[in-house]
């Protein structure tokens, strides 16, 4: 099928001179004239079309060699986009291959975009397609001349001659329409070829690194955690660096973006960010001279909509001179500086304590607009914590020291900056004018002139240290001065003494970090916070509370980094020697005051900074450190990468659950002598019910097992307890959102009927998806109370938040928990979720065998919780993990335990399905792209097709066509013009060999199976797809075909609706084989709803030959060993239990593996169709970790507030 095509597409070039030659009449005295006139007619065609790709080559390369100053990239090579001279000869020979856009299937020719400054890269992509037009007037310009000219000698010359002409045209044009790269690349300023985190970089600016505000290696560091930050949303971004301007002023230079949908931010953001840092130093601005500060935020929106405007950095108050006292080397320093202070937030800043309560955000916001006297338009709650700092930030500043501690003392309500009335924008502002400020600071400062020396202390190097004797004179004497003024004399002794006080202090203290200390500790919310100003330009404070927040030092090259994301920072450091990770404690709150090779650390908890010894004990090494994994490798496609990678990670964990020492099977062990204790109690009572002969009627029974994850956790989580439950049945098992538990934790915590004993298992495979983590801080703080018995976690690698979170440390020589269970699987940046969930769901199988093998050992004469399986029956399923980590994983992924690729013929048959589906969701745009070529050939060279072959017909026998025909070849032509797409689906169909009658236009694709496999799928394939192009996209639905399926979708069924059934394996058991009938009959009744004799468009996937002769269109039938249990014993509770698990944790597994396989060789093929490729393992928003308060708040379980000491508010 593919060589017919390639046949096709090859010969357009001799198509178009038949018609050409047909539609004018040519004719020639001998046939081998007509012949050679033919070839050369195709020869100069071909030519003509290479001639305009050379034209558009010579334009990008003519420009990229002017702007990037490199003579040297002029080269044949780039001329030539990238193609050989042997190529373009051979084109030009007729019936050869030649490249066509839109159909061909071949790359197209390209051009290195060179330098990735983004005005460059706009003015280079151009390039091509000026030189196309200025080529494409020329041609229009001269081809009056030329036609005349012709005409004079020879008619038939004359007609070449004006279809060679139109053919220029028509080449240029079409090489024009086909540069949406180019076209793109103008728009975005970003091009490799013509074709909600927080992170940062503080660190001593080094002799290489030039005069660049920021430098290459710089650039490199941020590239590098932008890629790993990513994860947490790429909605929009900003960046900042600190600079000097013309008068040696400090600035800030920054540049925010809105992330395009099928943009790269971190790409994206850097070529705006250039783009501003060379606009900033061709005014003059300049690069510190010890320091390099880089800081950045990647957004994923909360409180607000992706806007430039609410993208971080955020900053409330304009850049403004003002006078700052400092002290400089022992001496007061008077200046006029510039001051600006800018921040980036994760989290939610839900409000602020004043005036003895809560001021919600909204009306903080307008509060700050008259306090600070700065109206500001943004609607989220980050910008709102910019303006707290413009508030609180006073040290050496009188103006702003005053205003403060007016609000802090004397001001008794929000109102009063209303005029008394409630917030709103239409209330009069009535909080101190600037004018009334600035009559304060007249009043003070000659007593400040007279005091300032005497009030530094003798070998004082700051500003801090200042002489408590002196102090209070100097306080006595302001307020003296100040109780004459108007306003001030108007207050009570105790609020003037108060307000005095408070303005020193704060002209004294208030630093950047002092500031953050007092914003953080009545602030109400969650927070990974970041504050650099121009007043601090070699240090900046970060805040950890109920977000995540990850400092790095590399010490060789004397810099730091940080991230709210811990890979961003494991990703730079971890091939570096003598680098060492600190993260700072978000449960309990703190804040880090960092420079370029020091760190002070408040706890928030306990109200003081941290002793160095105490820093130290938790320094993490990044190398040689078994808690920390290598970062993830960069792939061009991480689902192919992922799925390649799951025979090697599910040997791994067979590995780790064989060795003893593992971290696995410590704490599996920990969890199963936990189990026996309990399994002691429960034979204990069971006995007693049974001698008494009590009623055993139902009550509400205390949970020995709650299980708590969110979307794809959770539903693995969900079979894992269902497979529990039926191993055990004496167990009480219950599975719950980590969103619900949260819920529950805040208004119904009996209603989780928890108690001294209970045990709870969280997943997730970050360790840091935002509900389970804070479910895990209400967890561990009810276990630490004896409120509950253990809490075990389940996660990617063992370093993780919530590792953290249940008091695991990562510094070398630390224990282990023996809580943590791990999937080997590791960090995985691809949204659509496969080696990570293939993992989790091998983790937990292990964990079940090895819970029934010790629990087993242990009551071997009768079976703990109920438990009926024997040593050999689970010895039955040890075996059958093995035969499915050998034999059948590697047979369906396509390779080996050791990553290496092999020949499957399942895999081969698995891939070729999903790529003939693909062909479903491509018809569109392929039809829609044989049609638009259809058009400009018909149009452009005016050769109606039905037309000229009626002419071509009736010229052969020298007959002209008759007049009462025309009207009819017209409206033919009208006619294929506006249902040449259908035509042309039609005939890819045929082709393809696909049915013909389906509807046209998007697939809906439904996903049949039990419910944890179609639930991943659903989502897998959602995700596939999220970023796809209209014309090309797929609706995804699930269901269970052995329950609802056939009431969700039977009335939604239509012609060409794709349905993929996995189908139990019916060969196993009576129960399989009423599980494989009702499928098989939910698969007949959707096949059965037809019109036009077609319907659905059906695969079966399953282990049973037999599914492939069910009527469906195609059956992918799976590798399975044959071993059916005597008829006799189909029915003892053993075997039944037997077959349940087998089904549950091996048959399904193996369905949702190859279905894994087979939708990504769907989505492959769909994005990679020319013109509509997209990146199909990520989102727009690029979510891949769950780091938001959506839908429950941080702020939601009270549970915390009741169980936990808060930090206090000071």
């Amino acid at each position: 099928m593919a060589i017919r095509f390639a046949i096709i597409y090859n010969l357009v070039p001799e198509v178009i001179i038949v018609l050409m030659m047909v539609s004018a009449g040519i004719r020639m005295p001998s046939l081998l004239l007509l012949s050679s006139f033919f070839l050369i007619s195709a020869f100069l065609l071909r030519f003509i079309w290479n001639s305009a790709i050379l034209i558009h080559g010579l334009g990008h390369t003519l420009l990229t060699a002017i702007f990037d100053q490199d003579l040297y990239f002029i080269t044949g090579k780039n001329i030539l986009e990238n193609r050989t001279s042997l190529d373009v000869l051979r084109s030009c020979a007729p019936f050869s291959s030649v490249f066509l856009p839109f159909i061909a299937k071949t790359n197209y020719p390209w051009v290195a975009a060179g330098r990735a400054t983004s005005w460059r890269i706009r003015v280079k992509a151009l390039g091509g397609i000026l030189f196309n037009t200025f080529s494409l007037g020329f041609a229009l310009l001269t081809a009056p001349f030329l036609v005349s000219f012709l005409s004079a000698s020879d008619s038939t010359k004359a007609i070449v001659g004006q279809f060679l002409i139109q053919a220029f045209v028509g080449a240029n044009l079409l090489v024009i329409i086909s540069s949406l790269s180019d076209v793109i690349a103008v728009i975005t300023g970003e091009a490799t070829c013509f074709n909600c985190g927080n992170f940062g970089f503080l660190g001593k600016r080094l002799p290489q690194d030039g005069s660049e505000l920021l430098p290459a290696r710089v650039i490199d560091i941020f590239n590098t955690m932008g890629r790993e930050t990513e994860l947490r949303g790429e909605q929009a971004g900003g960046g900042v660096v600190l600079a000097r301007d013309r008068a040696a002023q400090i600035e800030f230079v920054g540049a925010k973006v809105v992330n395009w949908k099928r943009q790269n931010l971190t790409h994206f953001l850097e070529a705006a960010f250039a783009t501003e840092r060379y606009r900033a130093t061709c005014v003059g601005a300049k690069a510190l001279d010890s320091a390099v500060v880089g800081v950045w935020h990647y957004r994923y929106a909360t409180s607000s909509p992706p806007a430039i405007l609410e993208t971080h950095w955020h900053e409330w108050m304009p850049a403004r001179y003002a006078d700052v006292w400092s002290v400089e080397q022992g001496r007061w320093q008077y200046d006029r500086k510039n001051v600006s202070h800018r921040i980036t937030h994760n989290g939610d800043f839900d409000g602020w304590m004043l005036f003895g309560g809560m001021i919600e955000n909204a009306h903080l916001g307008l509060w700050l607009e008259r306090v600070l006297h700065t109206p500001n338009a943004t609607i989220g709650d980050s910008p709102k914590l910019a303006g707290m700092m413009d508030l609180l930030i006073t040290q050496g500043m009188w103006d702003a020291s005053f205003r403060l501690a007016y609000q802090l003392v004397v001001a008794e309500s929000i109102e009063e900056a209303f005029g008394g009335k409630t917030p709103a924008k239409t209330a009069p502002n009535t909080a101190p004018s600037v004018s009334e400020i600035k009559n304060w600071v007249a009043i003070v400062e000659p007593i400040f002139l007279k005091h300032h020396e005497a009030l530094l202390l003798p070998y004082g190097q700051s500003i801090l240290d200042i002489s408590k004797k002196h102090l209070r004179q100097f306080e006595q004497e302001v307020w003296q001065a100040l109780s004459q003024s108007p306003l001030v004399s108007q207050w009570t002794v105790s609020k003037q003494a108060d307000f005095v006080k408070t303005a020193i202090y704060s002209f004294f203290h208030n630093n950047v970090y002092q500031a953050t200390k007092l914003l953080m500790s009545r602030a109400k919310g969650s927070f990974g916070l970041v504050v650099v100003s121009t007043l601090s330009e070699t240090s900046l404070v970060l805040s950890a509370w109920g977000q995540p927040m990850v400092t790095g030092f590399n010490v060789q090259d004397e810099y730091m980094i940080y991230a709210s994301e811990p890979a961003a920072v494991d990703a730079v450091l971890s091939d570096v020697p003598r680098a060492y990770r600190l993260d700072l404690d978000q449960k309990t709150g703190e804040i880090a005051w960092v420079g370029v090779n020091h760190i002070t650390v408040y706890s928030m908890l306990e109200d003081r900074e941290l002793l160095g010894s105490e820093l130290e004990q938790r320094w993490i090494p990044l190398q040689g450190n078994a808690y920390i994994l290598p970062p993830e490798a960069d792939s061009k496609d991480p689902v192919e990468r992922n799925l390649k990678e799951i025979p090697k990670v599910l040997k791994a964990i067979d590995v780790s659950w064989s060795d003893p020492t593992s971290f696995n099977r410590q704490s599996a062990d920990n969890l199963a002598e936990l189990l026996i204790a309990k399994a002691n109690r429960w034979e204990y009572k069971h006995r007693a019910t049974i001698n008494l002969k009590l009623d055993n009627a139902p009550h509400q029974q205390s949970l020995d097992l709650l299980i708590t994850g969110v979307e794809s956790s959770l539903w693995v989580g969900e079979q894992f307890a269902q497979d529990l439950a039926l191993l055990f049945p004496g167990l009480t098992i219950k599975t719950l959102s980590a969103n619900q538990v949260l819920r529950r934790l805040q208004y119904d915590l009996e209603g989780l009927h928890l108690d001294n004993a209970s045990i709870v298992l969280a997943i997730s495979q970050s360790g840091q998806t935002f509900p389970t983590l804070q479910a895990t801080n209400a967890f561990e703080e009810l276990r630490r109370q004896g409120l509950i018995g253990e809490l075990f976690i389940l996660t990617g690698e063992v370093c993780s938040l919530m590792g953290s979170a249940i008091a695991q440390y990562y510094y070398q020589d630390s224990d282990f928990t023996r809580r943590i269970f791990v999937n080997c699987s590791g960090r995985r940046s691809a949204e659509p979720a496969t080696v990570s969930i293939a993992a989790t769901q091998a983790t937990l199988t292990e964990l079940l065998l090895y819970l029934a093998k010790r629990l087993r050992q242990r009551f071997s004469a009768q079976g703990a919780f109920g438990m009926t399986l024997t040593v050999a029956e689970l010895l039955t399923l040890e075996n059958l993990k093995r035969e499915f980590i050998d034999r059948s994983v590697v047979a369906i992924i396509g390779a080996t335990v050791d990553g290496e690729s092999i020949h499957s013929p399942e895999h081969q048959q698995i891939v070729e399905t999903g790529k003939k589906w693909a062909l479903h969701i491509l018809e569109a745009p392929l039809a829609w792209g044989i049609q638009a070529l259809y058009v400009l050939i018909t149009v452009g060279f005016q050769i109606p097709f039905v037309q000229t072959i009626f002419r071509w017909v009736f010229g052969l026998a020298d007959s002209p066509v008759p007049a009462s025909l025309l009207p009819l070849l017209t409206f033919a032509d009208i006619f294929i013009y506006i249902f040449g797409a259908w035509f042309w689906t039609l005939g890819l169909r045929y082709f393809q060999g696909r049915p013909l009658r389906s509807r046209t236009g998007k697939r809906t694709l439904v996903i049949g199976d039990i419910a944890w496999v179609h639930q991943l799928l659903e989502a897998y394939v959602s995700k596939l797809f999220s970023l796809s192009y209209g014309i090309a996209s797929l609706e995804v639905h699930s269901s269970d075909p052995q329950d609802h399926m056939l009431h969700h979708f039977g009335h939604r069924v239509v012609r060409g609706t794709l349905v993929l059934l996995g189908v139990p394996d019916g060969r196993r058991s009576q129960r399989r084989k009423e599980d494989e009938s009702a499928v098989l009959m939910t698969g007949k009744q959707a096949n059965g709803v037809r019109n036009f004799n077609s319907g659905a468009d059906i695969v079966a996937l399953g282990h049973n030959p037999a599914i492939a002769h069910q009527g469906f269109q195609n059956a992918i039938i799976l590798p399975s060993p044959i071993t059916v249990a005597p008829t006799s014993d189909q029915f003892r509770p053993q075997q039944i239990v037997l077959e349940e698990l087998r089904e549950s944790r091996f048959g399904s597994f193996e369905r949702l593996l190859a279905s894994y396989v087979f939708f990504w060789a769907m989505a492959k093929r769909v994005s990679s169709f020319p013109l509509l490729k997209y990146q199909h393992w990520k989102s727009q928003s690029r979510t891949r970790i769950m780091t938001t308060a959506a839908p429950v708040s941080r702020a939601a379980p009270n549970l915390l507030d009741r169980t936990v000491k808060q930090p206090s508010k000071r």
